[in-house]
């Protein structure tokens, strides 16, 4: 005899290894449920809810906010590191400061080519180097004080910072919704301007945006941050591990959201015309823009 769950509040609920074929969870909501090891063949999941709990949710959501606040206020520290190096007497010190920034835009470009741990150990590190060599050199001969290139390197030490919690931050919330991640996204550089960092933090924060948006998407290079972003649906998303889907029916639903396949037996699932965004099988994340188009990220 099947079991009915429709129509009911299933979220955050554990049914492990349970016998639960042909049972009917309509129009539920089982964001956060864990079904791992379920016999669920035949089971209808028509209208349902997926993905992370509502309480998950909003406790991710303050975490990346807070995220990303921090990473506005690190932004700050590095344009105000960089405006009085620019406002400097010493002629060293100003042009150091303007081939940092030279090096930090093109550390921006890299890092959203090419991935922010990219960027960091090709541009960045080599760069750090060389001023730090260079600084030595130049206190021990005498031709200058050396200030100009420790200046330059705390400033290559906030940017990397900032950019390392921001794109973390901002690919947390884009894991929960596209609105969330706006928020997110953009409450780190309006903070970091208010606090006195200048358009510049805007920037950056609008670059660590377009990064964790491309991390996302499944471009090569960004391996860090679909990570956590798997680790996040793979916790906190709802678990279809292990199970049985033979004949289940996942029609009738917009977006199948958060869900770990890891492992199911998916042969002759009804997916109907429901699209799946981010969504786990195996190491793999799976997102599908239309029927035409699915994304596969390693």
């Amino acid at each position: 005899m099947s079991k009915n769950y429709s129509d009911k509040n299933l979220q955050g609920i554990t049914f492990l290894d349970e016998d639960l074929a042909h049972a009917d969870f309509s129009d539920s909501d089982i964001r956060g449920t864990n079904f791992t090891g379920s016999n669920l063949s035949g089971a209808n999941f028509t209208h349902v809810k997926t993905g992370i709990s509502s309480a998950n949710t909003v406790i991710l959501f303050f975490i990346a906010l807070v995220l990303s606040l921090a990473s506005g206020y690190v932004a700050m520290l590095a344009g105000q590191t960089i405006q009085g190096m620019l406002k400097s007497p010493d002629s060293n010190v100003t042009i150091a400061a303007i081939v940092a920034i030279v090096i930090v835009v093109v550390f921006i470009v890299y890092a959203y080519w090419k991935g922010v741990g990219n960027a960091i150990k090709h541009l960045i590190i080599p760069a750090a180097i060389i001023s730090l060599v260079t600084g030595v050199l130049a206190y021990f001969s005498k031709l200058g004080t050396g200030q100009g290139m420790l200046y330059v390197i705390l400033y290559y030490l906030l940017v990397v910072i900032m950019f390392i919690i921001g794109t973390l931050a901002r690919a947390a919330a884009g894991t929960l919704s596209n609105v969330l991640f706006l928020i997110v996204a953009l409450s780190g550089g309006i903070f970091g301007r208010s606090v006195g960092g200048g358009i510049g933090t805007v920037v950056m924060a609008l670059a660590c945006m377009q990064i964790s948006k491309r991390a996302l998407s499944g471009a090569p290079g960004f391996e860090v941050l679909r990570k956590m972003a798997s680790l996040i649906t793979r916790k906190l998303g709802t678990s279809f591990r292990n199970t049985q889907l033979a004949d289940a029916d996942f029609s009738r639903i917009k977006k199948i959201k958060n869900c770990d396949f890891t492992g199911a037996d998916t042969r002759v699932t009804n997916w109907g015309n429901s699209q799946k965004t981010n969504c786990l099988d195996g190491h793999q994340i799976i997102t599908e823009k239309s029927k035409k188009h699915k994304e596969v990220i390693q």
